[in-house]
């Protein structure tokens, strides 16, 4: 990080800030001078109360601007400036130069200009951010963000900085909340720019694009223009050069400005419906870690509507650090899980994963490692049909000789390795099951699918799972969210109903696994 910190002792800024003129013989002279100080100082005026009341910065602090050389943020470090000794402020700027137009470096040296005539200390970071596009992947637009705030960030380190200034302004809010409802948005992406998001604060959010030139006309004070922005290579553009000229034009000629404002309420209502989406969303989870999340269905499904998209927004957006490519879209098709059947599941951007199981549906950011992948109940995963994964139980029975697993609704399931002894006997109950741990070689809680089947004598004969839950009568709704421990496609042990036959214990047994449910259903 290029820094200057050179001070000048002439500071013609002032004499422009004081708005003072140099001759005032004639009092008509006087009062049109006056006149116009006062429109020149009414800009600087709104911004100072706007970020009053949006919090922005307290008296004594260090402000960081971002300053490309235009319009905008010329306009934003020179009110800065102004403001400056009133508030109480020290002022920094920081200049990205992106190395993709030949002009870039005179906008630096405009930049570094302005800073030595009015005093402000200067930073400038230089990076080819078309290199660095193609290695993190991305398109030239969003690699040239993270570029500038990564800039900004190295920058308020280095001017000791509590406050990061940028320049977006009305026009840019009413534009991203078009550019998110057309690409599809929740509330939180119709609320668009925010005037605060951290440290970072906008303090011409509230300022129109025209008003912002304007102000720098009469003040005598230049900027640099760029051709990108004059081209329709990049979406924003597109909606700043067509749509909103059109509408303007056509429909509404203050189309803009209420784009903004709505953006503002809606911002409000977002706000309002995270904290009440946070509060319901405590009520609705039954288990949380880092990585996966379990929602009751029952809970999540007796909560408003609205409620129900936003506790999955505020999830999503945690489990996968920050939503990344996850639209509304996503976000209602984790939803309609909820009304399915056991064993469906969804992939998200992000590596994340939503399934529903039994009672629930689990939301889970997969880890980079192939094939291994935590599981609801922390334990590692294996690979299943269709690609799905699933616990498989008997690897930590093998390591610990016991394992455990709730199933919602019905208690927690505990399996136990032991050494058979002849003369202990077997308990007969239908929520307690004794097994040949030896015929076993994996052991996983699941819901049915294609090709289940159970063994339903000592000669080992075969009958579908189907054709059993049929001839048991089990209800058809009740079928497919029926908990089953399996090995493959070897049902094992119909919860609640019997085991396969290949499985019993017999004279020949040395090793059992005694499984049961403890809780709601240990006395059945």
């Amino acid at each position: 990080m290029d820094t200057d910190t050179t001070k000048e002792t002439d500071r013609p800024v002032k004499e422009k800030r004081a708005g003072l003129p140099k001759t005032a013989e004639q009092p008509e002279q006087r009062d049109r001078q006056a006149c116009q100080v006062g429109q020149k100082n009414r800009l600087a005026e709104k911004v100072r109360r706007y970020m009053e009341q949006e919090k922005m910065a307290r008296r004594g602090s260090r402000i960081l601007a971002g300053v490309s050389g235009g319009a905008d943020s010329v306009c934003l470090l020179a009110l800065l400036v102004r403001l400056s000794e009133e508030c109480g402020w020290q002022i920094g700027a920081v200049h990205v130069n992106h190395r993709i137009r030949e002009e870039a470096g005179e906008d630096a040296a405009y930049v570094r200009g302005l800073c030595a005539e009015w005093n402000v200390p200067f930073f400038l970071k230089e990076e080819d951010v078309k290199k660095k596009a193609g290695e993190w992947h991305m398109s030239l637009e969003e690699a040239g963000r993270k570029v500038r705030y990564q800039a900004f960030e190295e920058a308020a380190e280095q001017f000791g900085a509590d406050r990061i200034a940028v320049a977006h302004n009305r026009n840019d809010r009413a534009e991203t909340l078009l550019f998110h409802l057309f690409r599809g948005t929740g509330l939180k992406g119709m609320g668009s720019i925010r005037p605060v998001r951290g440290k970072i604060i906008r303090p011409l959010l509230d300022t129109g694009r025209e008003e912002i030139e304007e102000w720098l006309k009469k003040h005598g004070i230049s900027w640099c223009m760029d051709a990108s922005n004059e081209t329709d290579d990049y979406t924003r553009n597109r909606i700043r050069r067509r749509v909103i000229p059109y509408v303007e034009e056509e429909i509404c000629g203050e189309a803009g400005l209420h784009l903004a404002q709505a953006a503002g309420l809606l911002a409000q209502v977002s706000d309002y419906m995270d904290g009440q989406a946070r509060a319901r969303l405590e009520k609705c989870l039954v288990f949380r870690t880092e990585k996966t999340a379990g929602l009751d269905v029952q809970a999540f499904l007796a909560s408003d509507g609205l409620l129900q998209t936003q506790m999955l927004k505020v999830l999503v957006e945690e489990l996968s650090e920050g939503g990344k490519d996850i639209g509304q879209r996503h976000i209602l098709d984790v939803q309609a899980l909820f009304a399915r059947q056991s064993g469906r599941r969804r992939m998200l951007p992000g590596g994340l994963e939503a399934r529903r199981e039994f009672g629930r549906v689990i939301l889970e950011r997969k880890t980079e490692t192939a094939g291994e992948t935590p599981s609801a109940q922390g334990g590692k995963t294996s690979s299943g049909r269709g690609g799905e994964t699933e616990a498989d139980l008997l690897e930590e029975v093998r390591r610990t000789g016991s394992a455990a697993v709730e199933i919602p609704g019905m208690g927690t399931l505990e399996i136990i390795l032991s050494d058979w002894e002849k003369s202990q006997g077997i308990e007969q109950k239908a929520y307690t099951k004794w097994l040949d741990y030896d015929r076993i070689k994996s052991l996983v809680l699941r819901t049915r699918r294609p090709g289940d089947y159970l063994a339903i004598n000592d000669r080992l004969q075969r009958k579908s799972l189907k054709e059993y839950l049929i001839q048991e009568k089990v209800p058809a709704d009740e079928r497919e969210a029926l908990p089953l421990l399996a090995d493959g496609s070897h049902i094992l042990w119909v919860i609640g109903h019997r085991i396969s036959s290949a499985v019993k214990v017999t004279e020949s047994t040395e090793r059992v696994l005694r499984i049961h449910i403890r809780g709601g259903k240990e006395n059945g």
